[in-house]
């Protein structure tokens, strides 16, 4: 909540790629708070949720990296990563994985995509080196804190259905570690929602 709260409170501040990635951080807040209402009045199967989940919020990601990368949102390039993910989570429902099932297949390739964006960012912004001060710069948290939330859940998100047949001990183990590390996610996306707030926005770390 804290990063849905931050952002709130800066949205004003915001320019277009801020913009999106807090369309990323309100679908996920909603998307936890009825999945945990649900969980309340006895829902014990949530997996729908989780495939609605990754198939809302790809496209925002690969928009946002858009707006980074070529300053603007919609490009040949997000228009056909976009498609061909969405092809591929309807193709993988309808043959391979159930909707009651973990999407380990989809969510994947979403996650080795946005690992592949996230490290695209940072080599952009090395090479230019137009940001003068990488510790002022909302997108520089906010893209480290996706770099460690998605390369960190790797395993977790590859090998997940496999955990929980061979051991319901070391699945807690692995739910464990995922919350330290979307712990430490929400923390840093905190952090680059406030220091967007504490100043107008021009550039936001764009690639000129």
């Amino acid at each position: 909540m804290l990063p849905f709260i931050t952002g709130l409170f800066c949205f004003k501040r915001f320019d277009t790629s801020l913009k999106l990635f807090y369309l990323y951080v309100l679908y996920g807040t909603v998307n936890e708070l009825v999945t945990f209402i649900l969980r309340r009045f006895g829902l014990d199967n949530t997996m729908p949720f989780i495939h609605l989940y990754q198939i809302v919020t790809f496209p925002i990601l690969v928009l946002f990296y858009s707006s980074l990368i070529y300053k603007k949102t919609l490009t040949r390039f997000s228009i056909v990563l976009i498609s061909i993910f969405e092809l591929f989570n309807l193709i993988n429902l309808v043959f391979f994985q159930s909707i009651y099932e973990y999407p380990n297949f989809s969510r994947t390739i979403a996650t080795f995509v946005v690992i592949v964006l996230c490290i695209w960012y940072f080599y952009r912004v090395m090479v230019e080196a137009k940001i003068m001060s990488l510790w002022d710069e909302p997108l520089i948290w906010i893209n480290g804190a996706l770099l460690i939330y998605y390369s960190g859940n790797l395993f977790f998100t590859v090998l997940f259905n496999l955990i929980l047949e061979y051991s319901r001990e070391f699945s807690k183990i692995t739910v464990v570690s995922f919350s330290v590390i979307l712990t430490l996610f929400y923390v840093l996306v905190t952090i680059g929602f406030s220091k967007a707030g504490g100043k107008m926005i021009k550039t936001s770390g764009r690639i000129v």
